[in-house]
């Protein structure tokens, strides 16, 4: 299952630290895992690509790369995500509100999540910017999850289980994608060791 691997290693730091972020379930994203290795540990290296060994990448800012990636990122790319689901969240919206107004039916719009904010952290330490960017990155991909269940929720009439029901035949996908296509294409996960 696709998972983010959170990289915070600073050029006056001694230490790096890593947080691993999964989806547990359909909608629910938690961090399951974190490590600080300093940085003359013997086996750095050999820890730092076993970690992040089938995760995406994401530095922190300010992060120099530990290790050359395939395929790292920035985490200011998450605002692409949030700019993602803010437009699917629109989509889904209207299809919701057309539906409605030709089936002559009373519906509710979903209350989406509120748009994430990267915090600053509570100390200026590895582990610390590291938590933050984590935390950020799960409420974003949270949102994202979310937001795309509300859309696959309205696929399926919950009666008769006939598709299609209240989505158009583009937004009537028969599972919750776990990110955007064109997103996802962005933040591939890192080659196996």
């Amino acid at each position: 299952m696709f998972a983010f691997a959170i990289i915070d290693r600073q050029p006056s730091a001694d230490a790096t630290a890593v947080w691993l972020t999964h989806r547990t379930d359909t909608t629910f994203v938690r961090n399951t895992n974190a490590v600080v290795l300093q940085h003359d540990d013997p086996d750095y290296e050999k820890k730092i690509r076993s970690l992040t060994a089938d995760h995406s990448v994401v530095l922190t800012d300010g992060t120099e790369s530990p290790l050359e990636f395939a395929h790292a990122v920035r985490i200011d790319l998450f605002d692409d995500l949030i700019a993602r689901t803010a437009a699917h969240q629109e989509r889904i919206s209207a299809a919701i509100v057309d539906y409605a107004r030709r089936k002559r039916a009373k519906l509710v719009v979903p209350r989406f999540l509120p748009v994430p904010e990267l915090a600053t952290p509570e100390r200026d330490e590895p582990q610390a910017r590291a938590l933050a960017a984590a935390n950020y990155v799960g409420e974003v991909w949270a949102a994202w999850l979310f937001t795309d269940e509300q859309r696959h929720r309205r696929t399926v009439t919950p009666k008769t289980q006939e598709s299609p029901w209240i989505m158009p035949a583009e937004l009537n996908i028969p599972t919750v994608a776990a990110l955007p296509a064109e997103f996802a294409d962005q933040v591939k996960p890192e080659p196996l060791p």
